[in-house]
């Protein structure tokens, strides 16, 4: 199984990578947004779309490896619609809008969304993240080739000091070319889970860290199966566990499988130990004799955690870096845009002076 810093290409998806900016010694911005990812991209467009210019700064050299969170609901797609990055989105996602639950092999509950004859938009999508990002970034382009420099996006670039004031939040900043430092008005910090700036802070989420852990593979399976949740609930080859499937683009399928009470993680990602699950899972639901190759994996904690306040005086939090979800249903992206797409219109109202900083 392939690691995500080797992996270059997941079926016809080939990875683009970005080189680092030269950093100035010294900059004072209005807004700088710590994290590039689909909560800091939507961000920065939403506060561009309000006349309002940004830096984002993102760690990696790339969009995300693998699928990661890959349903997206139609609240969202309305949000990324307003973000005019709707149609890469629609042109390639797989809609769908019910699922199925299984007790061992017996169906047991089947759910649908409703759907209207005329509705624009379907309940939801099935999208790969690294799709999603792309999205974004089209629409990021579009903006800086109508106004030059309104969305400075900096990449393979960390934040490895942070200092906030009263007045502004000072951050330094390191990438292969050297280092530099941003003043900044105000830092949102979107930056995931892990996130530097809530650490630098001081920081922690409270709330229950849940001790599931689900493996979660992406796996090139040329199946016709519909586009629909499936879920098993102890299933004869995995008892006492759940197992997620979904159907995604490029003939991608998502499996996400609890890990049992006594299973080592190390253990569980073995190459050899995910082919064995993969195909046992297959052979069960019947799709065992197609032929099937791994692309990625990862390894998911559940949890149900939240900062108390999302604002820390002039560094406001959203997205993972505020909030942990589980993850059923997406809830960690999904709510992110709802971060992204509240707090992007409040803090250009503040900067315009409409309303005050309580508000935002």
């Amino acid at each position: 199984m392939p690691d995500d810093t080797a992996l270059e290409r997941i079926g016809p998806y080939v990875y683009r990578h970005f080189d680092p900016p030269r950093l100035p010694a010294q900059q004072q911005v209005g807004v700088a947004i710590v994290g590039g990812g689909p909560v800091g991209l939507a961000t920065a467009l939403g506060l561009a779309r309000q006349g309002v210019s940004s830096v984002v700064i993102e760690a990696d050299d790339s969009v995300c490896m693998g699928s990661r969170a890959a349903c997206i609901s139609r609240r969202s797609l309305e949000i990324c619609g307003r973000l005019d990055a709707l149609p890469e989105m629609m042109e390639r996602g797989l809609p769908w809008s019910g699922g199925r639950s299984f007790w061992q092999q017996q169906e047991v509950f089947r759910f649908s969304m409703p759907v209207y004859e005329g509705q624009r938009l379907p309940p939801m999508i099935n999208l790969q993240q690294y799709y999603i990002e792309d999205a974004l970034l089209a629409a990021v382009q579009r903006v800086n080739a109508e106004r030059p420099g309104t969305i400075d996006l900096r990449w393979a670039t960390r934040v490895d000091t942070l200092e906030s004031g009263a007045q502004g939040v000072s951050l330094g900043l390191v990438n292969g070319l050297g280092r530099g430092s941003l003043q900044a008005d105000w830092v949102l910090a979107c930056d995931g889970g892990q996130s530097f700036v809530r650490n630098a802070l001081g920081l922690a989420l409270e709330g229950t860290a849940y001790t599931g852990r689900y493996v979660i593979v992406d796996i090139e399976l040329p199946s016709q199966h519909p586009t629909e949740r499936r879920a098993w609930f102890d299933p004869p080859w995995h008892r006492g566990a759940t197992v997620l499937m979904h159907r995604q683009p490029d003939d991608l399928w998502r499996i996400d499988w609890q890990l049992r009470h006594g299973d080592h993680t190390e253990e569980a990602m073995r190459p050899e130990n995910v082919r064995r699950f993969v195909q046992s899972h297959l052979d069960a639901i019947g799709e065992g004799h197609l032929p099937w190759k791994p692309a990625w994996s990862s390894v998911y904690r559940a949890g149900a955690m939240t900062l108390q306040s999302y604002r820390h005086g002039r560094v406001l939090f959203a997205g993972n870096a505020a909030h942990a979800m589980p993850i059923f249903g997406v809830r960690g992206l999904n709510s992110g845009l709802d971060d992204a797409d509240n707090l992007a219109w409040k803090l250009a109202a503040v900067l315009r002076g409409e309303i005050g900083r309580a508000h935002v």
